[in-house]
């Protein structure tokens, strides 16, 4: 059961930027804003940072309206960012069905446009849909799709989402059983990581790789990577891993023995996860600390614990919540001899015992067990011989299916090992981390204190906001006056507005650093004329002509960091003259 409560969600592929503004202010803009293309613009910006928040529904008409508007303006990147906002709303509302749908427009759309960081970053959101609704086999098909195309493509610019599309993909290999493939592709991620310099993805792979050590029942080395994670997201600042990491922690202690410990961890999680909404985590600490007193024997605490994990649990709507959690109360009602309310309870549960994706093997036989122990307090032995025998049975099927996979376990033990001397060469580095971190404790005070004298000018910078506002829509409507400009220069090429100012002229060969004969050339172009037109203009045999083209094309290469091997097209250079003059006009 407990595999399949703890759910693994990858954080890194949305991340909020530094220099938009805040929710709030960029809502007040947006309810005083009616033009299409400003409205698409601000959503751009909103729902980067809705879509970090733990509560999503409420976002959801902010989404919608974004994938419209972009549909709209065939704006193929947003709208199928939007697509992957919906779809992440229906992951946190438990529907499959929605959740699948967008996932599966978004990827459509950036596979109709060849983008391949779109297609991999929505291929790992179709993955992430299919794990969150246990259908594994499907995941790794999905993910297994991502790598082909990096692999074929080999574009170095999508490693870190490769990298999370091999973490993801080891949770799922982790479910199916397949813990060779499992630890395998931890370790590809961990090493991708590294490479790019990711910490997010670096601190994901110690993480899972200490759940590793804890299914092999490597206590000892579990606790090493969990902490190696923690520290590392610490240093990083990293606040969902770190406490992350408390939760595994608690787990970790749990099964080891060391309970005080692991009450220990449980309480810093869950503050964390109190405070920042996660139902989901908050449950999964709530039963977790449950089954710490049930281990204890204190099943008045199992109980405390355990409702309040149902209750949590019967919210969200989770199926496999709401069975761990009855089963967790079961047990501590036995314990009390309140065998009429633990018989509710598994009557309740044994339901679900037809199908496997809500009661495993585990939960089955526990279920059986927990039948026998009642009916043996009610003296009906029959009935608790009954149930001995069917957990005897699933109970022998179980230890077959762990002896089978022992030579499978033994040998992943001996590839971690083969591993684990390159990631311990980070100890020092980590050591020197911790060092540096006493040293922001001074700067941490301080930002205390600036955050005192910033509070002073709140009040101020609420009376600037609306004066922001119409700054910001002016400059917005002059942008948009300006690219207007440039379309009708597109539209109307034999007639281009400004190409005739000297300065603009001076402008564009400073920025260039092309002369006057390649700059004619240039202007010639832009006026939609062919080689031989302009050659013909400019008193010049075509061959000479294209000789200065081809200049002029290395020239714009250079300009536009595009790779010399790769050609130059006449659209890309008119684009780029387009682009000038709006950036000329822009500081006109």
């Amino acid at each position: 059961m407990r595999k399949f409560l703890v759910i693994l969600i990858y954080f890194t592929s949305l991340q909020v930027s530094a220099q938009t503004k805040s929710a709030d202010s960029l809502k007040t803009i947006l309810e005083t804003t009616t033009q299409k293309e400003q409205r698409l613009s601000i959503l751009e910006n909103l729902n980067k940072i809705l879509i970090s928040k733990s509560s999503l529904k409420k976002s959801l008409s902010y989404f919608n309206e974004m994938e419209a508007l972009a549909d709209e303006f065939e704006n193929h990147e947003l709208q199928s960012r939007a697509n992957k906002y919906i779809s992440e709303v229906y992951i946190k509302e438990m529907d499959s069905t929605n959740a699948l749908k967008y996932a599966n427009k978004a990827l459509s759309i950036s596979k109709a446009n060849g983008n391949v960081k779109n297609y991999l970053l929505d291929i790992n959101q179709l993955g992430r849909v299919y794990y969150h609704f246990q259908q594994y086999e499907n995941a790794l098909k999905t993910y297994q799709k991502g790598i082909d195309k990096y692999n074929k493509s080999k574009d170095t610019t999508c490693l870190s989402i490769l990298s999370q599309i091999y973490s993801n993909s080891s949770i799922s290999y982790e479910k199916l059983g397949r813990s060779e493939e499992s630890i395998q592709a931890v370790l590809k991620g961990i090493e991708i990581a590294e490479l790019t310099n990711s910490p997010t993805q670096k601190c994901y792979g110690l993480y899972a790789l200490g759940y590793k050590y804890m299914d092999l029942k490597n206590y000892e080395k579990a606790e090493d990577y969990f902490l190696k994670s923690l520290r590392f997201s610490d240093s990083v600042t990293l606040d969902t891993y770190v406490y992350m990491n408390h939760h595994g922690l608690g787990i970790n202690y749990s099964r080891w023995g060391r309970y005080d410990k692991a009450l220990e961890h449980n309480k810093l999680a869950l503050e964390f996860y109190r405070k920042k909404g996660d139902k989901l985590y908050e449950f999964d600490v709530l039963n977790n600390t449950a089954v710490v007193y049930q281990r204890k024997y204190e099943p008045d605490s199992v109980v405390k614990y355990g409702k309040m994990a149902l209750k949590i649990a019967e919210e969200i709507n989770h199926k496999l919540a709401i069975t761990g959690a009855k089963l967790t109360l079961s047990n501590a009602y036995i314990n009390l001899k309140q065998f009429n309310k633990a018989e509710e309870l598994l009557v309740e549960v044994a339901k679900d015992t037809v199908n496997p994706k809500v009661i495993d093997k585990n939960s089955k036989a526990a279920i059986f067990s927990n039948f026998s122990e009642i009916y043996e307090g009610k003296n009906d032995y029959k009935t608790s011989l009954k149930f001995h025998k069917r957990f005897k049975s699933l109970n022998d099927s179980i230890n077959q299916d762990i002896n089978d996979s022992k030579l499978l376990e033994t040998e992943s033990k001996y590839r971690l090992e083969e591993k684990n001397n390159k990631i311990l060469t980070q100890k020092l580095a980590l050591e020197q981390k911790d060092r540096e971190k006493n040293q922001l404790i001074y700067i941490i005070s301080g930002i205390a204190l600036i955050t005192l004298i910033l509070g002073y000018f709140l009040y101020k910078r609420k009376q600037q906001l609306k004066i922001e506002q119409k700054k910001y829509i002016s400059e917005l409507n002059r942008s948009l006056r300006l690219q207007k400009l440039v379309k009708e220069n597109t539209n109307t090429p034999q007639k281009i507005n400004g190409i005739d100012d000297p300065k603009f002229k001076t402008y564009l060969l400073n920025t260039l650093n092309i002369n006057d004969d390649l700059f004619d050339v240039y202007v010639e172009l832009v006026k939609g004329k062919s080689y031989e037109k302009v050659a013909k203009t400019i008193n010049l045999s075509l061959s000479g002509t294209k000789t200065r083209i081809n200049k002029l094309y290395e020239a714009l290469k250079m300009y536009s960091d595009k790779d010399l091997n790769e050609k130059m097209t006449k659209s890309q250079s008119i684009k780029i003259f387009n682009d000038l003059l709006l950036e000329y006009q822009l500081k006109k």
